[in-house]
This record gives structure tokens, C-alpha cells and sequence, in this order.
């Protein structure tokens, strides 16, 4: 059709629009300019007939016509109408009477995507005179913009404490070192803070313990206390040893921080440090080092590993054990710190969507968003996306919703689309 018009358009007769104007409001496409004045060639008898029309690229929406009549012709309709029967006929809202008014178009239309850009032709002819022709179309703005992106208004979403749950269970503190170890007298289990660098040690897991106490986005899930002994005495006694050194301990804790209980403390026996020694061992320069490790790694050997070390040319690895390496391991304990780390969950993902919707990825926050669909404080953040979609209607359904629950800033989205 434009193609036909483009052919049969006149040069001679040309509209002259000014103040031209198409833009998006809420959910209408509202489009104006004025005319000042009829072509010079339109005679009194006719009147000149103006139909605007957007288009872009395959679509096209015709919207209403205007008239620019002629004296004489506007005389001749007055007439033939009150003949018929129609006294109060008169000029219509977009239509002007006369060459030299200005017509001062305006339309509302309902507002689709690919208006997006657009432009803005008009197409006219004349009537009158036994003249009813098509005289042409020209374009009076071309890609306009007519839809502005609103600026989405949204806020970082606050945890709520109410809301926590477990994110990442069981964590173990990280100390400065990992084995986090309370050395004991020989064949003692009474905790002795002021020996064997113990206060260091006792002083960083009390730490511990209260941070994880007072945080509020932590929740303490238990303290865990191996109790060993030097593989050199019998494992009876190391056994019974073990198990008052670990107890000894964890009443040394719970003195130092009376909130705990009983139940927050988990007690292993590890008898007899056969695991420690061979660490030790392995780390040494000692003599017979392969030997002495064959021997800890056979837990089956005749005899007994003890013996056996004991034996060992002449029991020197043995005696050099005693000396450098058993002092070490004639530990109560090793400790370790459990805790849970909370959080909220939905405000996390809803903080995680806002920015993507900061990064224009609509689609991905969306579908982010749409797993909290049930969370109120998601609502405006799913109204955006559909408004940044061009999806308007669903977007004001969101919007309602989030003000209803209480986020105002959902009003000043719901009112750029209104």
C-alpha cells in the first residue's frame, strides 16, 4: 500500500507538519504535530483528507483521519447533513475549516513492541469537484524513538535473621595450624594452660568457639576433642588415659565459656597415637626411618608394633623415639571447631538477580527470580523484568502485588508504566 502511494504521490501537493511528537505513555502510543495551513493548490470547494500512520519495517496501524475543509465545501456538507436530518452536525475533533487554520492533530493508540522505533507518514487526498483521487503519502518522521527503557527502581534486599537457614554445614575452623593439639604431662590428664605452650593453643580455640558464638550468620554445631596417648605404655592405660585427658579438656572449655554444655562437645578415644608417631617419623632424618615406618604400617606384625620397634637393631630406633618424637604425641587431644553458616537464602537470590537486571540480563534474573516467586520481597524485582520486556501488564501485576506487601519502590515502578 505505501508503495502504491509512493507512486502515486504529487509533488505539487505537500503537507507541511511541524511539532511532530510519537511517544509511549503507559501503555498507549499518543501521536501529534499540526498543520498550519492547506496546500496552495486545494481549492474552497474541496477539502483535503489526512490519514496518519506509523509504521515500521511489515507493520503498519492506520490511525483516525483528519479533514481540512474549504469554505465552500464545508458549507456544502453543513447543508447536505441538516437535509438529511442532522442539525447539529459539525466539524470533527481533528478536523479544521479553511486553507489558512492550523490543524492540530492528536490520537492515542494502543501501544505494540514494534513501535518500539518508528516513523510517522501521512497519507491524502482531496475530495470534492468530482475530484476523488489519491494524490499521495509522505513520511513527517522517520525512526522516531518512541519508547524510552523506564529506569527501574530497586533496592538491596536485606537478610532477615528470621529467615536464615543452613547454606554450608559442617564447616571446620580454620586455625593457624590444623592440628590444634594440648599437651599433657606423662601419664597425667590434668590441663595444664601455663606448660608446653598450651596457652597459645587454648587461647586461639577459646577465640574460636566465641566468634562462632556471636556470629550471628554462624551456629556452633560442636567441639570435637580426640584424647590420645603415646604408643609406649599399654593399651589399657593409654585407652583409659585418652579418654580422661579428652574429658579433662572439655571441662577446661566449658569453664572457660559456661554457655556450652556437655552436648556440644563430641569425645573420640584415639588410644594410641599411632598416626602422629608416623607422621613424626616420616618428617624425621632418623636412622632406620623406612624400617621403623614398615613396622607402624603392620598392624598385623607378630608380637605387636611396640615390640617390634623395641627390637629393632637393638631397640636404638626405639630409644631414639622415646627421646625426640614421643614427647610430642604425649598429647591429650587434637581439637576441631564444627560450625553451620547461615543465611537467607531468598535474599540472596534476589540480590544476585538485581544484578543482573544492572547488567540488562532480564531473561537470566527472571528466571532467577521466578524460583522465589512465593518470597513477597521478590515481587518487585520480577515487575521489573517484565517492564524492561516490554511485558507491561504482567509487570504492573507484580508491581501491585510488592506494593501491597509493603515495598514502596514498586510504586514509582508501577507509575512509569501507568
Amino acid at each position: 500500500m505505501l508503495a502504491a502511494l509512493a507512486i502515486a504521490g504529487s509533488a505539487e501537493a505537500q503537507v507541511r507538519a511541524e511539532q511532530v511528537e510519537v511517544k509511549k505513555e503507559g501503555r498507549t502510543v499518543a501521536v501529534g504535530f499540526e498543520v498550519p495551513g492547506a496546500p496552495e493548490d486545494m481549492r474552497s470547494r474541496q477539502k483535503m483528507v489526512l490519514r496518519p500512520y506509523l509504521y515500521e519495517g511489515q507493520d503498519t496501524l492506520w490511525l483516525p483521519a483528519a479533514q481540512v475543509y474549504g469554505k465552500i465545501r464545508y458549507k456544502r456538507e453543513r447543508q447536505e447533513a441538516a437535509l438529511a436530518g442532522d442539525r447539529e452536525w459539525t466539524l470533527g475533533e481533528r478536523d479544521v475549516m479553511g486553507k489558512e487554520d492550523t490543524l492540530r492533530y492528536a490520537a492515542v493508540a494502543s501501544y505494540e513492541r514494534w513501535m518500539k522505533q518508528a516513523s510517522l507518514g501521512i497519507a491524502y487526498h482531496y475530495e470534492g469537484c468530482g475530484c476523488e483521487c489519491c494524490d499521495g503519502h509522505q513520511v513527517v518522521g522517520e525512526d522516531l524513538p518512541v519508547y524510552v527503557a523506564p529506569v527501574p527502581v530497586t533496592e538491596v534486599t536485606p537478610e532477615e535473621p528470621k529467615r536464615f537457614e543452613v547454606v554450608e554445614a559442617q564447616k571446620r575452623w580454620e586455625f593457624r595450624k590444623r592440628n590444634m593439639q594440648v599437651f599433657f604431662p606423662v601419664g597425667k590428664s590434668v590441663v595444664q594452660p601455663d606448660a608446653y605452650g598450651n596457652r597459645e593453643t587454648l587461647d586461639e580455640i577459646m577465640d574460636a568457639i566465641r566468634q562462632v558464638m556471636a556470629d550471628g550468620k554462624m551456629e556452633l554445631q560442636g567441639v570435637e576433642i580426640t584424647g590420645f596417648a603415646s604408643p609406649e605404655g599399654g593399651e589399657l592405660l593409654n585407652r583409659q588415659l585418652g579418654e580422661r585427658r579428652a574429658v579433662a579438656l572439655r571441662d577446661y572449655v566449658m569453664r572457660e565459656e559456661p554457655t556450652l554444655t556437655e552436648e556440644d562437645f563430641e569425645l573420640v578415644n584415639g588410644v594410641e597415637n599411632w598416626d602422629g608417631l608416623r607422621e613424626l617419623v616420616a618428617a624425621s632424618e632418623m636412622e632406620y626411618k623406612e624400617e621403623v615406618l614398615a613396622i607402624i604400617d603392620d598392624e598385623d606384625i607378630a608380637g605387636g608394633r611396640k615390640t617390634a620397634l623395641m627390637k629393632l637393631e637393638g631397640g636404638r630406633p626405639y630409644r631414639y623415639m622415646l627421646r625426640e618424637l614421643y614427647p610430642e604425641l604425649r598429647n591429650a587431644c587434637y581439637i576441631a571447631v564444627y560450625y553451620d553458616v547461615l543465611g537467607d537464602k531468598g535474599a540472596d537470590a534476589v540480590n544476585a538477580a538485581n544484578g543482573l537486571i544492572r547488567e540488562g540480563k532480564y531473561d537470566e534474573a527472571l528466571a532467577m527470580l521466578l524460583e522465589w516467586r512465593e518470597d513477597a520481597r521478590a515481587f518487585n524485582f520480577i515487575g521489573v523484568c517484565y517492564m524492561m520486556q516490554e511485558e507491561e501488564e504482567e509487570a504492573a501485576r507484580w508491581f501491585e502485588r510488592a506494593v501491597a506487601a509493603g515495598h514502596e519502590e514498586a510504586r514509582k515502578n508501577l507509575e512509569q508504566i501507568r
